[in-house]
C-alpha cells in the first residue's frame, strides 16, 4: 500500500482510486479509510478520490509518543497529504473526527 511520510516521521497508508478533481476522505476515530469504500467506489467515477489512514491506525504508523497525536498534528497531516500527492486545490470530506480537523484544515490552510 502505498505512503507518505509526514515532516516528523510518521509513515500515513493511503489509498486512491479514479482520476480528476481531488477528492480527500478523513475517517472518524472508531474507523478507518476502509470506512469510506462506498463512496470512493461511487465517487471514483468522476474525481481522484483519496482516504488515508490517520496516524495511529494500522496499516499507517502508530507512534508510542503521547506527544504525536493532538488535533494540530491531525489537521497537519491532512495538510501533508494534499500537498505530497500534489492535490491542491481538493475537496475534503471528514465524517466526526475527521470533520473536525478537515474543519480546521479550512480554518488554518484556507
Amino acid at each position: 500500500m502505498p505512503t507518505i511520510t509526514t515532516a516528523d516521521g510518521v509513515e500515513l497508508q493511503y489509498e486512491e482510486a479514479g482520476t480528476g478533481t481531488p477528492l480527500l476522505f478523513v475517517h472518524e476515530f472508531a474507523g478507518d479509510a476502509r470506512a469510506w469504500e462506498p463512496q470512493m467506489r461511487f465517487f471514483a467515477r468522476r474525481y481522484r478520490c483519496i482516504a488515508f489512514n490517520a496516524r495511529g491506525y494500522p496499516p499507517s504508523a502508530v507512534p508510542h509518543e503521547p506527544s504525536a497525536y493532538s488535533q494540530d498534528r491531525a489537521t497537519d497531516d491532512i495538510a501533508e497529504v494534499i500537498q505530497q500527492l500534489g492535490l491542491a486545490p481538493a475537496h475534503v470530506v471528514g465524517l466526526s473526527m475527521g470533520a473536525f480537523a478537515t474543519l480546521h484544515l479550512g480554518l488554518r490552510y484556507p
